[in-house]
């Protein structure tokens, strides 16, 4: 199987085994048995194994020697709000400090990734994630750069299963245009609102997912 390949297969798995979680239909404490998940999915196991890695790690389902996969206890939505508020506080900090660091190849970059996600491409959300990682990456935070990716590791898992709908994909474009702009500019203020806006989107669909499935 190539590499491509198996990565669809994976996220394919995450997705579905995701879904029937934040549904009901795997309540918390339920054994996710990888003879079960192949008939359930019709995905092999190598791809269903590396998607409980992932829910793993956003703590959806928990790993357990000798007892395999469980689906996860629900964490607070309190919980939830206070981890979206320490991402807007560490990252904000380094898409300022990335502003006066990031060269003319990476703003180009930047500018390539948004006009992918203007497509609305199935893809958006992995765009969305490479957009975020462009700016902070070139602030000179590594060590806060490791804890925002641990933050969202913990929440992707929640955000809104309908996040690729268009009008979702078309407000998240709007507010990669204005800090795309807002960097261009070396417009601190206008850098800090824009992004603030915009994490809190994922917010609001976290939400949505909640009055929906939890």
């Amino acid at each position: 199987m190539s590499g491509k390949k198996s990565l669809l297969k994976s996220l394919a798995a995450y997705e579905k085994i995701r879904e029937m979680i934040l549904s009901g239909a795997k309540l918390p404490g339920t054994r996710l048995v990888l003879t079960d998940l192949e008939k359930e999915l019709d995905i092999g196991r190598g791809p269903i194994r590396e998607a409980l890695l992932r829910l793993d790690r956003s703590g959806i389902v928990k790993n357990i020697p000798y007892k395999g996969a469980i689906v996860a206890n629900h964490p607070k939505f309190e919980e939830i709000v206070s981890i979206f508020e320490m991402r807007v506080n560490l990252e904000v900090k380094m898409a300022v400090d990335a502003m006066h660091q990031l060269d003319q190849k990476q703003v180009e970059k930047l500018e390539k990734l948004h006009e992918e996600m203007n497509s609305l491409t199935p893809e958006f959300y992995c765009l969305d994630r490479s957009f975020h990682d462009t700016i902070y990456k070139a602030s000179r935070y590594n060590h806060l750069y490791m804890i925002v990716q641990k933050l969202i590791q913990m929440i992707e898992a929640y955000l809104n299963m309908h996040r690729q709908k268009k009008d979702n994909c078309i407000l998240f474009n709007q507010d990669h245009s204005n800090i795309l702009e807002a960097i261009k500019n070396k417009d601190e203020a206008r850098l800090m609102s824009e992004l603030e806006t915009n994490i809190g989107r994922g917010l609001e669909q976290i939400k949505e997912t909640y009055a929906n499935f939890i």
